[in-house]
């Protein structure tokens, strides 16, 4: 109870002075001074400091750009800034300069006709800008950008939206011109975009027998699933075959093998599959079909409360994980038992094992447990479900859009729970696992009052409750029942980031469930996503 008391204090105590530019030239350099850096933009600073402190930061993001042009006397920042943020209103009212920077084809798309040709005429000396205007504004977009070349009809077609996509550029492709498309660097998103929107007619069908050479292992299983929607197996197969040999992480080769399943119905599929050393949804669902145990799956439990390590320290982490670079498993097994062998450092202990151990060993940890009391057993399996995604259970991380601690949270929710707990807002306090978790528990309390799947949870903590019902709304995901589903309408998820996060944290769950004592089968829980009332409460 002392440690936990303590480690309240510190949250609301450590930054309760300003971030100052002495500080930041101490901190080393990476994600977490950065991360401060951005913060210290948001403070009163002189035009000078802030002109220090931006050449102190690693990777310049447009987060320190827009608070920066704010505090700089450097014009073309804040040109930079606005400029880019401008509707697509705003676009025919500015100086060409500004409208060349904010123009973009979703933007352009969005305009009338009679603007699109103002604007146009506005940018007529911009002629790498108006080679992918000019097609749009014609009466034939489609036909024009074709004429205009594989470039630019990529350059319109992944950046344009998906309402215009789908009223001027679903159109069969000729098959020559598909050929040149395949050689574009934006090829791949082009499929994607394809094969991800129901909405499209004639444009999947373009894609059965293109080209995937130059294809990673994302668009060529996207081929693949074009070819399943289009019933011909023929093709599928043979993507699919491609996509398992380009397939670089375990989780895209049991999820390829999952479909060679499928698609074929043969049971070599399924045990080859259930041979898989991961834990991940496909791999659960071959185990449980075919009754084959689970790899290895540890719980840390240690009987000392500390190691003396600061959990809350994010520079403290860092430093830890820039260390770990280049080092023998057998020095990381070491270091994990020295130094995060104690209750508090649980997740940094299995963060080290599992790499000393090559991932053969599946490590879940729970620590935190006082922070979770009060919870059924369905919420406390998502919560550490989540936590193992977001954080692998490491309380000081900061991630590159600046997600903070143990479950992620992001500056604007943190200021949003502050608000309703009619609390301070102290975005160092997340790195408190308590206080972060208590934040996460108001947060997941409003996702479950609006949805009832933990796959669908998981998408919304990912992507936000917004994109999730639009999604389960508007898209028919989830909603019927066939040979193929629910895993068809998860491949289909659009949001990259959510498809595979979801799919992560819904094999998490289960094996939480598990540990837990309320085991859950993967196949049962699959199928009560494919339901009309998946769509959401509220």
């Amino acid at each position: 109870m002392a440690r936990f008391l303590a480690l309240l204090f510190f949250a609301v105590s450590l930054w309760a002075e300003p971030i100052t530019l002495a500080w930041l030239e101490k901190q080393p350099a990476g994600r977490v001074r950065d991360f401060y850096i951005w913060r210290y933009f948001g403070q009163k600073i002189t035009p000078a400091q802030a002109d220090e402190a931006f050449y102190l930061i690693k990777r310049v993001t447009w987060k320190h750009i827009d608070r920066y042009a704010k505090k700089t006397k450097k014009p073309g920042f804040l040109m930079a800034s606005k400029c880019r943020r401008l509707s697509a209103a705003d676009l025919v009212h500015v100086e060409r300069d500004c409208a060349e920077i904010g123009v973009t084809p979703a933007k352009f798309a969005a305009l009338t006709p009679k603007n699109r040709r103002r604007l146009l005429k506005l940018l007529d000396t911009f002629e790498e800008t108006t080679a992918w205007m000019a097609p749009m504004a014609e009466k034939n977009p489609f036909e024009a950008l074709v004429r205009s070349g594989p470039k630019t009809f990529l350059k319109v077609f992944n950046g344009c939206g998906a309402a215009w996509r789908r009223a001027n550029l679903d159109r069969p492709l000729p098959e020559p011109f598909v050929k040149k498309l395949a050689q574009m660097p934006g090829y791949e998103r082009f499929v994607k975009l394809i094969v991800t929107d129901e909405k499209l007619l004639h444009l999947p069908l373009s894609l059965l027998g293109a080209p995937s050479e130059k294809l990673g292992h994302r668009g060529t299983f996207f081929l693949a699933l074009n070819a399943v929607k289009q019933n011909k197996k023929g093709f599928a197969r043979l993507y699919l075959a491609q996509a398992y040999k380009k397939a670089w992480s375990r989780m895209d080769k049991d999820k390829v093998l999952l479909w060679a399943y499928l698609v074929d119905g043969k049971r070599k599929w399924l045990e080859r599959l259930a041979k898989s050393p991961d834990i991940d949804i496909y791999s659960l669902y071959a185990k449980e079909k075919l009754g084959i145990p689970w790899p290895r799956v540890e719980v840390p439990r240690f009987k000392r409360q500390t190691c003396g390590f600061d959990i809350t320290d994010p520079f403290a982490w860092q430093k830890v994980r820039e260390s770990l670079k280049g080092k023998e498993k057998a020095s990381l097994r070491e270091e994990a038992k020295r130094r995060f062998a104690c209750q508090e450092t649980e997740g940094h202990y299995a963060y080290l094992m599992a790499r000393a151990e090559g991932f053969k060993t599946h490590y879940f940890p729970m620590p935190y447990e006082k922070a979770l009391d009060g919870l059924n057993h369905d919420t406390k399996a998502l919560m550490y479900a989540l936590a193992r995604q977001e954080s692998v259970m490491i309380p000081a991380v900061v991630s590159s859009s600046y997600a903070l601690g143990l479950m992620q949270l992001m500056p604007f929710l943190v200021k949003s729970l502050a608000k309703q707990k009619g609390e301070k807002v102290d975005l160092d306090a997340m790195f408190n696992p308590y206080k972060n978790l208590a934040y996460a528990r108001e947060h997941l309390k409003f996702l479950l009052r609006r949805l009832d799947h933990p796959l669908f949870i998981a998408y919304a903590y990912n992507g936000g409750i917004g994109f999730t019902k639009r999604m389960l709304r508007n898209r028919p995901l989830f909603r019927k029942k066939g040979p193929y589903e629910p895993w068809l309408s998860m491949e289909l998820v659009h949001y990259d980031e959510s498809r595979r996060y979801g799919k992560r944290v819904l094999a998490n769950y289960i094996v939480y469930k598990k540990l837990l004592g309320e085991p859950i089968g993967a196949a049962s829980l699959l199928q009560t996503a494919v339901s009309p009332v998946r769509k959401g409460k509220g």
